[in-house]
């Protein structure tokens, strides 16, 4: 019981970390991609900047990267984005196999104590040379049993909880990859508009 005591304050520790973290390394920032499109669309590039400089989230940071380099080719906007979007993501993914180690470990610790539980109580059976002690066993058995249930609680807790937060990270690093896609291209298709409206004003 003590090792299972031990991942639980482990894994309850690691919950509460995560819930505290998550509520700013995966912020999404909601509408924030369709008004900064605006802004760069309207030409108002430092409006915009100011617009995801106030959020926090990879998403508000990457459409950040995206606008201050929006003057160097695709491919280094790219590795820009990539480079702070990992930042984010190694934030996100940390701690989460610790959940997941004690997703499998915390019922076989409690199988093993259930099994020398048992162990035990025939032992002291068979020391004692009780032969009508049905009463005894069934006591023993129960008592080893609280073992294999708090190994089962630890578990469906940590597996419930290390769910919750992978499919955050998986939602959240979606999300940043397509923001940050679509305003690249915004930013394309508007240089390509300038570029034919300088060639049909300067005629060769």
């Amino acid at each position: 019981m003590y090792p299972l005591l031990l991942l639980s304050l482990v894994a309850i520790g690691v919950i509460i970390e995560r819930l505290l973290s998550y509520r700013t390394i995966a912020n999404d920032s909601p509408g924030l991609l369709a008004e900064v499109i605006k802004k760069c669309e309207q030409g108002s590039f430092d409006d915009a900047l100011s617009l995801c400089e106030r959020q926090s989230g990879p998403v508000a940071a990457c459409l950040a990267a995206v606008i201050s380099h929006r003057d160097q080719p695709v491919e280094d906007i790219e590795r820009h984005v990539q480079e702070i979007g990992e930042g984010y993501f190694i934030q996100l993914d940390k701690y989460l196999p610790i959940l997941d180690t004690t997703t499998t470990i915390s019922p076989l610790l409690g199988l093993l104590g259930t099994l020398f539980g048992m162990i035990g109580t025939f032992q002291a059976i068979a020391a004692s040379k009780d032969q009508g002690g049905r009463d005894t066993i069934l006591a023993g058995v129960g008592e080893a049993l609280y073992a294999t249930a708090t190994g089962l609680t630890i578990a469906v807790i940590c597996f419930i909880a290390y769910n919750y937060f992978n499919s955050r990270q998986r939602t959240v690093t979606i999300e940043t990859e397509q923001s940050s896609t679509k305003l690249i291209n915004v930013l394309r298709a508007r240089s390509l508009i300038q570029y034919q409206s300088r060639e049909k004003l300067g005629v060769g």
